[in-house]
């Protein structure tokens, strides 16, 4: 059995992937979201269209850019507070 460690180099955790939401009102929302462009779809010319799922693009790169950072943010957090726990194990013990 591979360690965590192994999989990580290995870029065999597709921690995206793994991270979905099991909010049962995300596909509620999904579901709106495809709704609403089909609607836009419709009203916009082609071109218009196009640009709106341009910005919608560059919004979704602006939203993955900022989950990246809370990750990041969120796992540094977590290892300090292992090493700061870790370093003050010897707190723990009570001497007499």
């Amino acid at each position: 059995m591979k360690t965590i460690l192994e999989e990580l180099y290995n870029d065999n955790l597709l921690l995206s992937a793994h991270a979905a939401t099991k909010d049962p009102q995300y596909r509620i929302s999904g579901n709106k979201i495809n709704e609403e462009m089909d609607k836009w779809k419709t009203k916009l010319s082609k071109d218009d269209y196009d640009n709106l799922i341009d910005l919608l693009d560059l919004h979704a790169q602006i939203h993955d850019m900022d989950t990246t950072a809370s990750f990041a943010y969120g796992f540094k957090l977590g290892a300090s507070i292992m090493l700061e726990v870790l370093d003050g194990k010897s707190e723990l013990i009570r001497t007499k």
